[in-house]
């Protein structure tokens, strides 16, 4: 396997856990509103907003992680950091704010594999824009 084929693979394996963490986290949205319900926090129509978005931001992520791993759009290596950024930022937050909870380590595993495809994506790609 060349380099190329092992950040694909790698690309793809990102998209597979951004799809895997936005669907966690949709699980989860019914005991967060009841648990806005009691009086934890803001509204429950506030929280329940926040915590889809923040899934459908996941989603959003996981289709361009998808597009690039099918070289269907360029700039592979920037796509791929940028989106890493993302649940690495979530994790770092969770952590000084909320302290260590499991979900953090999907989140941690999506940034390093995502982070790790963006590394060994050809700096030169032959890839094309979406026509």
């Amino acid at each position: 396997m060349n380099r190329f084929n092992t950040a694909r693979a790698l690309a793809g394996l990102s998209a597979f856990g951004f799809f895997l963490a936005a669907g966690l986290h949709v699980s989860g949205y019914r005991q967060v509103v009841l648990q806005a319900e009691q009086g934890v926090g803001c509204s429950p129509l506030e929280l329940g907003a926040l915590w889809l978005a923040f899934a459908a931001a996941l989603l959003v992520f996981g289709v361009l992680v998808v597009l690039v791993a099918l070289r269907r759009i360029s700039g592979g290596r920037w796509v791929l950091s940028l989106a890493g950024c993302f649940p690495l930022i979530t994790v770092l937050l969770q952590l000084r704010l909320v302290g260590f909870i499991p979900p953090e380590l999907t989140l941690g595993a999506v940034t390093v594999v995502t982070l790790a495809a963006a590394l060994v994506w050809p700096a030169e790609s032959s890839s094309v824009l979406c026509s």
